[in-house]
């Protein structure tokens, strides 16, 4: 089957090896890039994530000679695995398809990656897009940074980020307030 096939195809009727073929195209720095665009952005799902795709999803994110639009896709993949992970605490094993240890080595991962400026401006929107829906210390921060950006796309990034991180209630208001008028 191959990947356009699986965009289009619901999640629980992918075939058992979808996982193992993403882990493939993305591990493939010869593959076409879209098709490693999209596996990068499939691998995200939750019939698939587990330890071994964070991994492929964190060694493209950190590679410098890979596109910018595959590191900031492998980036945004990680995030709905952050946020089950967090909101669940792993109180339940079944409930997050990452280990403990994954989970921590994505957050410590995104925030290295978020704070190296050699890391071009759309990854690190992404990072920090998908760090926040496990929001740490250091989101206030970034998140207040990017929006008091005069660059209009970290206004964006940081709107959308304040949805998962608390203390910007006021500023929330504003960007509405902005879009209305």
């Amino acid at each position: 089957m191959n990947l356009k096939i699986l965009k289009e195809t619901p999640p629980w009727e992918w075939p058992e090896d979808a996982c193992n073929m993403f882990l493939e195209i993305l591990e493939d720095d010869q593959a076409d890039t879209h098709d490693r665009i999209l596996a990068a952005e499939l691998a995200g799902d939750f019939t698939v994530i587990n330890d071994e795709l964070v991994g492929a999803l964190l060694a493209v994110l950190q590679r410098d000679d890979e596109p910018e639009i595959l590191r900031g896709t492998a980036a945004i993949s990680l995030g709905p695995v952050l946020e089950q992970a967090d909101i669940d605490e792993f109180d339940d094993p079944d409930a997050v398809p990452v280990s403990q240890d994954t989970f921590h080595k994505i957050r410590e991962s995104l925030h290295r990656l978020y704070l190296d400026a050699d890391v071009p401006k759309t990854v690190r929107r992404r990072i920090l897009e998908a760090s926040v829906r496990a929001p740490l210390d250091w989101h206030q921060d970034a998140v207040r940074a990017a929006y008091s950006s005069d660059d209009e796309d970290w206004k964006l990034t940081a709107v959308f980020s304040m949805r998962w991180v608390r203390g910007f209630d006021n500023q929330i208001l504003e960007a509405l307030a902005r879009i209305i008028h």
